[in-house]
């Protein structure tokens, strides 16, 4: 059994899970990027776009260092994962911000990557730990489904994915 996966559901609101818990957020701002190449963007390519951005980073992240993902892009505040790397394991807290989600662009997290302004943990206060080479696989799972559902023979952005080694390597809800 998988221990974290990223999925679209039904509604087109990406759904995360991460061990014992799972979250749901909206994607809609997903579509709306200035930057985006494409003017019928989809929530499955958006999807696509920001699990390709969190392998990179995730891949990237050296010891010590802390991390944040969004997921949840809505109207007046977001949700995002945090995760701190101690050797090879990481400890993920689910948590929110209070800004917009149309301001942050699926393709390039760096702004906020390594400290996010207003970052509150859930509550109840919840963390979980994870071998990191683990995690990274099963989040290239969850890639490699998104992918194959959206009719692509590899996943967008894989040049960004593979950093010169090895594909492989070890490596109360507020927005309501």
């Amino acid at each position: 059994m998988w221990n974290v996966s990223v999925s679209l559901n039904a509604d087109n609101q990406i759904e995360v899970r991460v061990g014992s818990e799972s979250r749901v957020g909206e994607s809609y701002y997903l579509g709306l990027q200035s930057n985006s190449e494409n003017h019928e963007f989809h929530p499955l390519e958006g999807t696509i776009q920001l699990l390709s951005e969190w392998i990179r980073l995730i891949t990237e992240l050296k010891d010590g260092q802390q991390l944040f993902l969004p997921f949840d892009f809505s109207d007046e505040c977001t949700r995002w994962l945090t995760m701190y790397r101690d050797n090879r394991h990481v400890t993920i807290v689910f948590g929110w911000a209070g800004m917009e989600g149309w301001s942050i662009s699926p393709r390039d997290l760096t702004q906020y990557a390594h400290g996010l302004p207003g970052f509150m943990p859930d509550e109840p206060f919840h963390t979980q730990t994870f071998y990191l080479p683990q995690f990274i696989s099963n989040l290239r799972n969850s890639l490699a489904i998104l992918t194959a559902k959206a009719g692509h023979a590899k996943p967008l952005f894989a040049d960004r994915l593979i950093s010169g080694r090895d594909e492989r390597s070890q490596i109360t809800d507020p927005c309501t």
